[in-house]
C-alpha cells in the first residue's frame, strides 16, 4: 500500500514538474522566438514572401496593402470613389471629395500602426526590432503572450494565443489634451486560409468613450493584384465635380438610394461649398435634375422636429460624413427613377 502511494506521489510529483517545466519555456522564449513562431503560424517565410501585396473588402470599404510597407484605404461603390487615405512610414494622407488633408496625432499614429500590421499580414513583423515583451497573461481560461511598442504617441499592445501564436488582439493607448484618454482595441476572429497563408476573417473594433463597438468583416481576399505602377502613390478619387458660386452649387449624384418612400441622393457638395455658396438655415432653394426644377427646404443641421411630412423635400448634411443629401417625396421618386444614374449633373441655387 506504501509502495502504491510512493508511486502515485512521484507520478504527481514529475507530473506537477513537467507542467513547471513547460510553463517556464513558454515564458523564456525570446522578442524573436515569438515573432518567428507567429510568422510561422501565419504561413510561414516562404509563403509569406510570395506575397508583393493584397487587399481585402469590409462593405463599401477597399484596404490595399503592399508588403514595402504602404496601406491604401478607399471608400465607394465602383465607380465611384468618395475617399482615399494614403498610410506609410513617414505620412498618412487623406482626399475626401477633392480636398487633400494630412494626418497627425494620434490618428496618425493609429493609421501608421494598421499599416504596419496589415502590411505584415497580421503578423509582428514589422514591429520585431521595437517590441518588448510583457510576459504572459490571462483572460479567462486562455494565456496569451503579451507584446509592447510605441508608435508616435501610441503605446501599443499586442496578444498573442500561447498555443497558435496569433494574433488576437492589439490595443492602442493614447493621449489628447484636447479629447482625453484615447484607447482603441482590435480583436481579431478566426484565421481564414488564403493560398497558404492565415489572416483573420473579421475583427471587431472598439473605442473607449464610445458607445458601442463594430464589426468588420474581411472578405474578397486578392493576393497579387496587377495594380499599376502608381497605385500606392496614387491618392486620386472619383466623384464628378464641383464648383460654387455666390447662391448656387453644381455638382454631381454620387449615390442614390430609395428608402421608406423617400429618395435619397448624395451629392458631392461638401460642407465648404456650401458654405462658399452662403447658403442658410431656412432658405428655399431650386433643385435642377433630370430636366425637372424642384423647390426644396436647407437645413443647416438635423431639422426640427414635426417639420419633415410626409412628402417633403429638403437639403442636409450627411451626419456621417462631410457631404450634402437631397431627399425627395414619392411623387418625385417616380418621375427621377429612369432618369438617375452616377455622376448624373445637378445644381441648387437660392430661390
Amino acid at each position: 500500500m506504501a509502495e502504491r502511494r510512493s508511486k502515485v506521489f512521484f507520478v504527481g510529483l514529475s507530473f506537477f514538474l513537467s507542467s513547471l517545466l513547460i510553463i517556464h519555456s513558454q515564458s523564456i522564449l525570446t522578442v524573436n522566438e515569438i515573432v518567428e513562431k507567429n510568422i510561422q503560424a501565419a504561413g510561414g517565410k516562404e509563403n509569406l514572401a510570395k506575397v508583393k501585396n493584397y487587399s481585402f473588402k469590409n462593405g463599401l470599404t477597399m484596404y490595399y496593402m503592399s508588403t514595402k510597407g504602404i496601406m491604401k484605404q478607399t471608400e465607394g461603390k465602383e465607380p465611384i470613389i468618395t475617399e482615399v487615405i494614403l498610410a506609410g512610414d513617414s505620412k498618412v494622407r487623406r482626399n475626401y471629395f477633392n480636398n487633400v488633408t494630412e494626418f497627425t496625432g494620434l490618428e496618425k499614429s493609429t493609421f501608421q500602426c494598421l499599416a504596419q500590421l496589415r502590411c505584415g499580414l497580421f503578423t509582428l513583423a514589422n514591429f520585431k526590432d521595437k517590441l518588448k515583451f510583457m510576459g504572459l497573461k490571462n483572460f479567462g481560461p486562455k494565456k496569451y503572450y503579451m507584446l509592447t511598442t510605441h508608435m508616435g504617441g501610441l503605446e501599443v499592445e499586442f496578444y498573442l494565443d500561447s498555443d497558435e501564436f496569433t494574433l488576437r488582439r492589439m490595443v492602442l493607448n493614447g493621449f489628447d489634451p484636447s479629447q482625453g484618454k484615447y484607447e482603441v482595441n482590435h480583436d481579431f476572429g478566426p484565421y481564414q486560409d488564403i493560398e497558404g497563408v492565415k489572416i483573420p476573417s473579421s475583427w471587431f473594433g472598439s473605442q473607449i468613450g464610445t458607445t458601442r463597438g463594430s464589426s468588420f468583416l474581411i472578405s474578397d481576399v486578392k493576393i497579387n493584384q496587377s495594380l499599376g505602377e502608381n497605385f500606392f502613390t496614387k491618392l486620386d478619387v472619383n466623384v464628378g465635380r464641383a464648383e460654387v458660386q455666390k447662391g448656387a452649387l453644381n455638382g454631381n449624384v454620387v449615390e442614390y438610394i430609395f428608402r421608406r418612400g423617400r429618395l435619397q441622393i448624395a451629392t458631392n457638395w461638401t460642407n465648404e461649398f456650401v458654405q462658399k455658396a452662403g447658403f442658410q438655415a431656412g432658405d428655399k432653394l431650386i433643385l435642377q435634375i433630370g430636366g425637372m426644377d424642384l423647390e426644396i427646404d436647407f437645413y443647416a443641421s438635423r431639422p426640427p422636429r414635426g417639420t419633415i411630412k410626409p412628402g417633403a423635400k429638403y437639403m442636409i448634411p450627411n451626419f456621417r460624413g462631410e457631404n450634402y443629401f437631397i431627399i425627395l417625396g414619392q411623387k418625385e421618386n417616380e418621375q427621377l427613377s429612369e432618369k438617375l444614374e452616377t455622376l448624373l449633373p445637378i445644381r441648387v441655387k437660392r430661390k
